[in-house]
């Protein structure tokens, strides 16, 4: 980063950017952690629930079919977990003041890419102006894909899904990073 610029046009400096990504960050691990849990909580819940319903006439199939029906509804309940997560970081941790600063600066000063939202969610792998790191989403953002926190959600799971497990055929999932 062009450090005179930075202080110049936007006066920020390198210790508040690193502030800013810092605090990006923490906010990305809060996501994670109340999302997981979230839906591990409805895991648990959901499991009991089957389990608790066939104990009277299926005791044993109920302890098969349980845990596999309660996971199919906590896969379907993720996303309004996560949407409602989201939120809920972005209240319980809030943005930088200077985030904004930041983000005018990165899409003034950055070239066209691919928008890994775009990639993951539309799979449409074309380069597009503006383009600008976030470090919460850990992820490189559009201007259309900026303020659409639920793309950035479905996005995130993907790329979560992605990292954690091996790649599915045709996903498109590509490293902000590796550029």
């Amino acid at each position: 980063m062009d450090t005179a610029r930075l202080e110049e046009e936007y006066g920020l400096s390198e210790a508040v950017v690193d502030e800013i990504r810092a605090r990006d960050q923490r906010q990305l691990e809060l996501f994670l952690k109340l999302t997981g849990g979230s839906a591990a909580v409805l895991w648990l819940f959901l499991t009991v629930s089957v389990y608790a319903r066939s104990f009277g006439s299926a005791p044993v199939l109920g302890l098969l079919v349980a845990p596999l029906l309660a996971l199919l509804g906590a896969v379907i309940g993720a996303l309004p977990i996560a949407l409602v997560c989201g939120v809920g970081v972005l209240v319980l941790c809030p943005r930088h003041p200077m985030a904004g600063a930041l983000e005018r600066y990165q899409a003034a000063h950055s070239r066209t890419r691919p928008c890994d939202v775009c990639i993951l969610v539309r799979g449409d792998h074309g380069p597009r102006p503006g383009v600008a790191y976030c470090a919460r989403c850990d992820a490189w953002l559009c201007p259309d894909c900026r303020g659409r926190f639920d793309l950035r959600a479905i996005a995130a799971l993907r790329a979560a899904r992605a990292r954690d497990g091996p790649p599915a055929p045709g996903s498109g999932a590509s490293s902000p990073r590796a550029d």
